[in-house]
């Protein structure tokens, strides 16, 4: 029952309709321009279109009257962020019609809604909110999904925070930091976290957002927006755009929001927008308002690496056999994304450039961490690791696949003889993005050929210790280790499950002037300012165990050994962590505690490996939940007596645990992503004493679990609880149970 409180008498939705002619619309439209010369034909065209123009017009103009931003977002549901922050800032709607959550700006939530006279917003306090127009029929899809949320798990009736008033005006972003840390509800935790951060921002000098100085993605611009109250978003829950070069947007760090045929609402780190205006005016372009929507870089990066790679995901089930042949090649690898979105694969005119360069971007676009190239039958294959899984993204005729080959090794400087296995590496630029790619060839049966590459991006692969996902336990426990002048800290697990980037996110949380870090690898990965890296280089005697021996004259506090593969590497390993340094470095074992077991194996002491080991890891990686379709359900009765058998719950649950869906987002796989799950065994005096001992690994295992110690499937049964993960996901991991 509708209330005048809720709405106002006079509907500012009932404007009289606006004319839209048969061009423009189709420009709104993203459609050709060019319509049928019959006029009956074009009639019907018009038709099809006013009415989509009209609305956009008149969603718009809405907008501009009550100083708001309309809002296509690209899915019809509350992403769970949106529904996780709403549970925390309110409480069960009073009202009618109230507005909806579409997302969040760190530790802001947008809410959304089709009339802006409604004033329900669930008791959260309007400065924690930044509200956007939506169009009638998305509003009322969201809403309809999240009525069934609230009504599985409902919202408390009441809220403390409801009569938080606004921050007085005229603070400066020193002033407003400590005004969100003294009002904003946060844990313990978050509190102290917060904290350490006003305290490294004291004294810097802030002038903009941009400035702020270790906080987490979005919580620079949700501080701006409470001091001033200018125009925010989050890029990540815009959709596709196709009226803009992706490399345009790129270059000038800008991505649109809601673009109509008056004004584009565009997301800019900046409010200046002048110089990408005036290169879309160079281009031949007409005059067009352009309002700034202020949001996180980064996060305008990752729309435009994600608008780039939506046209390729669309394609990845259209697997066709075509013709296609091939003769240029470069050492160079330079990705055109406009000249990309041009090519049809299927298109025997294709230069043979143009097609190696479609299949590269193609996976690297697609999220996949691997190409694989290979016969198979009567085809040439090519198959992309993506979230842990292959899958094809391409195939075409098998007499092909000898060229493809040739292509690519002439682009990584490798020799063509067909029965040696060779590895090499080359580059490529997507854009901005610089990924190295390593490439790996291994003879087959037949005198075929299979070549690997892995993708090694240089600006998304180095991680901070905040993007690891990890548990308070587990951040206290890194914290520690790392902190400690002298040690061994192990990282076990398979090729593929993180371990490199782990070990990276480990070094930058202590990468610092005062500190002397050396690393040997094979190959180097990611180049980290700030680090001194050394590549191992057979031909001229540097290995693992060689390389270790000679950092030890270089002065170095930390040392990282990219594996410990064989017992010399091992030896040298622990010698160096017994004389003060402290050692990094990666095993293959199935278990924190088996790497013990698997280092004795090698020849170590175990006296010595007692008095060195500091930290022991094991870690995998399991898909991740697609955030924006994953639903909730109740977990069964026998799930939860088997949570609580392994000590992950300690109380019949009351909240949901997720299943997977699917949607556009996540290409209907109902996953997006990976996430990393940490076995961690830090070495006290008991553990060492047990280990010195040669205690057998079922005592390990119980001395392990009484500090704490959580096994693999363990970790994974709390990303499942956390909504993060299924149990399908997790039972295949290779040790079930607890330690």
């Amino acid at each position: 029952m509708e209330s005048e409180n809720y709405r106002n008498t006079e509907d500012p939705l009932s404007e009289p309709p606006v004319k839209v002619g048969i061009e423009s619309a189709s420009r709104m439209q993203g459609l050709d321009s060019e319509l049928p010369i019959n006029e009956e034909a074009a009639d019907e065209v018009s038709a099809a279109r006013v009415e989509p123009a009209r609305m956009a017009i008149k969603l718009e103009e809405l907008a501009e009257r009550h100083g708001m931003m309309p809002v296509r977002v690209p899915r019809n549901s509350c992403s769970a962020a949106a529904e996780n922050l709403l549970r925390k800032l309110g409480r069960s709607p009073k009202g009618p019609e109230p507005w909806v959550p579409i997302g969040t700006v760190g530790p802001l939530i947008i809410l959304g809604h089709y009339n802006p006279s409604f004033t329900e917003t669930w008791g959260v306090p309007a400065c924690l909110t930044v509200r956007v127009l939506l169009e009638q029929g998305q509003y009322t899809v969201i809403q309809e999904d999240l009525e069934k949320r609230v009504a599985y798990n409902p919202l408390p009736e009441s809220n403390a925070l409801e009569s938080l008033e606004p921050p007085p005006a005229g603070l400066d972003h020193h002033e407003i930091m400590e005004w969100f840390a003294t009002n904003y509800p946060m844990e313990e935790i978050e509190a102290e976290k917060f904290g350490r951060l006003i305290s490294e921002n004291t004294g810097l000098d802030i002038e903009r957002f941009t400035d702020y100085k270790g906080f987490p993605r979005h919580m620079g611009v949700a501080l701006h927006y409470l001091r001033t109250g200018e125009f925010c978003f989050n890029p990540e829950e815009t959709g596709s755009q196709e009226v803009f070069p992706d490399q345009l947007l790129e270059k000038h760090g800008v991505y649109p929001m809601f673009i109509s045929e008056t004004r584009i609402y565009m997301l800019a780190s900046s409010p200046a927008v002048y110089a990408f205006e005036d290169e879309w005016l160079s281009m031949g372009h007409d005059p067009i308002e352009m309002v700034p929507v202020m949001a996180d870089l980064e996060a305008i990066l990752a729309a435009v690496a994600r608008n780039r790679g939506k046209g390729a995901l669309a394609q990845v089930s259209n697997v066709e056999v075509g013709e296609l042949s091939l003769s240029d090649n470069t050492n160079l690898v330079d990705i055109d994304p406009i000249e990309m979105a041009r090519v049809n694969p299927q298109n025997p005119n294709n230069t043979p450039e143009q097609l190696i360069h479609w299949i590269l971007y193609r996976a690297v676009t697609s999220r996949g961490s691997d190409l694989h190239v290979e016969k198979y039958f009567n085809t040439a294959r090519f198959r992309a690791r993506i979230d842990g899984s292959l899958k094809v993204i391409h195939s075409c005729s098998e007499e092909m696949l000898p060229r493809f080959i040739a292509l690519f090794k002439n682009y990584s400087n490798m020799g063509h003889a067909h029965q040696t296995l060779q590895d090499a590496r080359f580059a490529m630029s997507i854009g901005k993005k610089r990924i190295d790619v390593r490439v790996s060839a291994v003879p087959c049966r037949k005198e075929n050929q299979k070549l690997t590459m892995r993708f090694l991006d240089k600006q998304d692969g180095i991680k901070e210790l905040s993007e690891l996902n990890l548990s308070q336990r587990q951040s206290t426990i890194i914290t520690q280790t790392m902190a400690r002048d002298q040690g061994l800290v192990l990282v076990t697990g398979p090729t593929g499950s993180g371990k490199t980037t782990t070990l990276y996110a480990f070094l930058n949380s202590i990468n610092e002037d005062t500190i002397n870090i050396h690393t040997i690898e094979d190959p180097i990965e990611y180049e980290i300012e700030g680090i001194n890296q050394t590549q191992t280089d057979a031909f001229n005697g540097i290995d693992f165990a060689t390389g270790l021996r000679a950092l030890l004259r270089a002065d170095p506090d930390v040392m990282l050994v990219g594996e410990s593969r064989d017992a010399e590497t091992a030896m040298a390993s622990i010698n160096a962590a017994l004389t003060g340094h402290l050692v990094l470095t990666t095993l293959h074992a199935n278990d924190s505690l088996r790497a013990v077991s698997r280092l004795i194996s090698m020849g170590v002491e175990p006296y010595l490996l007692s008095d060195a080991l500091a930290l022991s890891q094991a870690q995998r990686l399991v898909k991740r939940l697609c955030p924006y379709c994953k639903r909730p359900v109740q977990a069964p009765q026998e799930l939860q007596e088997f949570f609580y058998r392994n000590g992950i719950i300690k109380a019949q649950m009351q909240e949901p645990i997720y299943e997977k869906s699917g949607c556009d987002e996540c290409n209907e796989t109902g996953y997006t992503g990976r996430v990393a799950l940490m076995e961690m065994t830090p070495v006290d005096d008991q553990m060492a004493e047990m280990i010195s001992d040669g205690a057998p690994m079922s005592e390990l295992r119980k001395g392990a679990a009484a500090r704490g110690v959580l096994s693999l499937y363990q970790e994974g049964m709390i990303q499942v609880v956390a909504g993060n993960t299924t149990m399908e996901e997790i039972q295949r991991l290779s040790h079930f149970g607890a330690m």
